[in-house]
């Protein structure tokens, strides 16, 4: 279908910020989103978008708008274009409204670019009641009116000469409930009739009650463009996939983190990469341009969108002639927390050791980063798998002290040069999982460590080699309620703070709703995915 709308290459720039190049395209009838956090230049791409950049961002690309390319329009046929062929709804209502005119006098002053005076009243009337006002608000001022009533007024100043094209930026952030549906509503009634929208909003529910595409924005550039509810699903860049996860409209029932903090964008490099959770060498290579991953989908990623930290295929083990594992498959993301679940008994540690490298499967295979897993070097090198064993000090030499235990994989990695830069990464890392790095605390046998600061110690350790992969085998098994939620709480920090891919395996179905991006169920030696609600039930089959 042929785009009714084609923003091409829109590009601006300001001090420690730069759009673009952008290049979106609308049919007739369209409603596209624009997703993202505050600063990713959602308001700088809807400006760019209607032509009102001021020069001084020094805005580039092309709109082009049934054909005319309006960046081609001297100023005053792009005045008489603006609000008639295509118009803005702002946000920040209340700039935007003379304040000695009443709501009614702005629409009428408009109206009269198309209107003659006698049917500009009715005229009026019949916008606000199309919104949502009533006829008595137009009487008001901008200072006597809510805010709900100046966005609605908004939305009526930018439908009033039936445009062709129109921005939306943030269009129901001032409305409540009742009215942010009259809204939508206004909009789809709308775009039925081959009206286009450009919807830049941070509500989610907004982009999925709406629009039919979504494209998520970050540091100026198009992460991913993808059909709403494929995305809302699937994101399949990393930044979407962190984005759409933030939101409790989405997930009720998971305790959100957000995206892990990171520096800034910096020029000639993917936006993202100071907060990715799967960059390689690869990402050095500059901007990555938008690429086909699927029908309709595309994502700026050097890796083609999120990466498999860890796949393990057809793993099979059996003790003593008995199977436990007969041919279990997973991937992991980089970035994904997994909840494993299953009966006691049933295998999940032994799965766990395998993965981790600690035991060898009897047929299958297990990838890491995309390459075969060495078993003599999986735990032992920077990047691979480590393993929280379910006994913290089980996993610690009793003999050593607090620093030595943490250091260890370090040293015998020749992770570090000095002394000082050994003590320091340790500190940070006790610092990390919430202990005090006291001499005092450095120099004691771990032998002499309380259980909470055993697991603690055993956490810091598991982190000196930055893994990509870290496995949790019943990390609250031994704990009361409130240790437990400490503990998730903590372990979810680490892992953010790291980036790295994390399976928690346990039997507790509140931990795995609590914590997992997704949950997987062992059952006669095989993984199979599960609806978190139904975990209890899945479990008690699983018997």
């Amino acid at each position: 279908m042929t785009p009714r709308i084609r923003l091409e290459g829109l590009t601006a720039r300001y001090p420690g910020f730069a759009l673009g190049p952008v290049t979106l395209e609308l049919t007739a009838g369209e409603c596209l989103a624009v997703l993202g956090e505050s600063g990713s230049g959602k308001s700088t791409l809807a400006r760019a978008a209607v032509q009102l950049l001021e020069p001084s961002a020094a805005p580039g690309g092309r709109v082009w708008l049934d054909g005319q390319d309006l960046t081609a329009l001297p100023p005053k046929e792009l005045a008489d274009w603006r609000m008639a062929r295509f118009s803005i709804c702002f946000q920040n209502s209340h700039g935007w409204l003379n304040p000695s005119l009443t709501l009614g006098q702005h629409l009428e002053e408009l109206l009269a670019r198309r209107y003659p005076r006698a049917e500009r009243a009715g005229r009026a009337a019949v916008l606000a009641g199309e919104v949502g006002l009533e006829v008595a608000d137009l009487g008001l001022l901008p200072r006597q009116a809510s805010g709900g009533m100046v966005q609605k007024t908004l939305l009526a100043l930018a439908l009033a000469l039936d445009p062709a094209f129109v921005v939306l930026d943030e269009p129901t952030g001032a409305l409540d409930e009742v009215s942010r549906r009259q809204v939508l509503e206004v909009i789809r009634r709308r775009a039925a009739t081959g009206t286009a929208f450009l919807v830049v909003t941070h509500d989610v529910t907004v982009a999925r009650q709406l629009c039919a595409r979504t494209c998520v924005l970050y540091g100026g550039r198009v992460m991913e463009l993808a059909p709403t509810s494929e995305l809302l699903t699937d994101p399949r860049h990393p930044y979407s996939r962190g984005l759409i996860r933030s939101f409790p409209e989405l997930y009720p029932q998971r305790d959100l983190w957000g995206i892990r903090p990171g520096p800034g964008p910096r020029e000639g490099e993917c936006p993202f990469r100071g907060r990715c959770t799967q960059c390689t060498a690869d990402c050095d290579r500059g901007v990555p341009e938008l690429a086909d991953i699927g029908p309709g989908r595309q994502v700026a990623c050097w890796r083609g969108g999120i990466a498999a930290a860890l796949t393990a295929r057809d793993i099979t083990k059996q003790f003593d002639g008995k199977p436990v594992l007969t041919g279990a498959n997973l991937r992991l993301d980089c970035g994904e927390t997994v909840a494993l679940v299953g009966p006691s008994g049933i295998g999940k540690s032994t799965l766990a050791a395998i993965l981790a490298g600690f035991l060898a499967p009897d047929s299958g295979r297990v990838l890491v980063n995309g390459e075969p897993a060495d078993y003599n070097k999986l735990h032992r090198t920077p990047g691979g798998v480590q393993l929280l064993w379910q006994d913290s000090f089980a996993a610690l030499n009793p003999r050593f002290t607090v620093e030595r235990a943490v250091a260890e994989p370090g040293v015998l990695a020749k992770l570090w040069s000095t002394p000082q830069q050994q003590r320091e990464r340790v500190v940070q890392l006790l610092e990390q999982v919430g202990l005090d790095p006291t001499p005092e605390l450095l120099a004691r046998p771990t032998a002499n460590l309380s259980g909470g600061q055993a697991q603690r110690v055993a956490m810091a350790r598991a982190l000196v080699l930055n893994p990509a992969v870290l496995v949790a085998d019943e990390p609250t098994a031994q704990l009361d309620a409130s240790g437990r939620a400490n503990l998730l709480r903590l372990l979810k920090g680490m892992q953010n703070a790291a980036g790295c891919a994390l399976l928690v395996v346990t039997h507790d179905p509140h931990a795995a709703r609590k914590i997992a991006d997704r949950v997987l169920l062992l059952k006669a030696g095989r993984l199979e995915a599960v609806d978190p609600d139904r975990i209890e039930q899945e479990l008690e089959d699983a018997q």
